[in-house]
């Protein structure tokens, strides 16, 4: 019971940095850095994940907030009318569009990256 408690909690902090994330994509630095929502996506799920593997003691916690993050993120991405919080294009702002497609992918990616290392750290010799 405490296991599925740890795997709940995981994927509640993944769904919680992933909503945090998606009102980061259109977010500009100084000097018009943009991006700071990609790196937060591939680092929050890739840090996430494998300190919840180490913490629980399995590989598979790995993966959780991962889950939580991509369902998050596609929830709010979903909509008739188009965009809802990513926005796929912007006539004032056209590299926005290349923002939101990368944070989509980032989280996926750190979600793989945490995956991996977990599973080679509890791999059985």
């Amino acid at each position: 019971m405490l296991l599925v408690a740890a795997y709940v909690a995981l994927a509640l902090l993944g769904a919680t940095l992933g909503v945090y994330g998606a009102f980061l994509v259109p977010l500009r630095l100084f000097g018009g850095v943009e991006g700071l929502a990609d790196v937060l996506g591939f680092v929050a799920t890739g840090v996430t994940g494998y300190l919840g593997a180490l913490g629980v003691g399995r590989a598979a916690a790995a993966v959780m907030p991962g889950i939580g993050w991509i369902v998050a993120v596609v929830a709010l991405n979903i909509a008739r009318g188009g965009d809802v919080v990513i926005p796929g294009s912007l006539a004032t702002d056209p590299g926005i569009g290349i923002v939101g497609t990368l944070y989509l992918l980032s989280g996926l990616v750190g979600t793989l990256v945490a995956g991996v290392l977990a599973g080679r750290r509890f791999r059985t010799r």
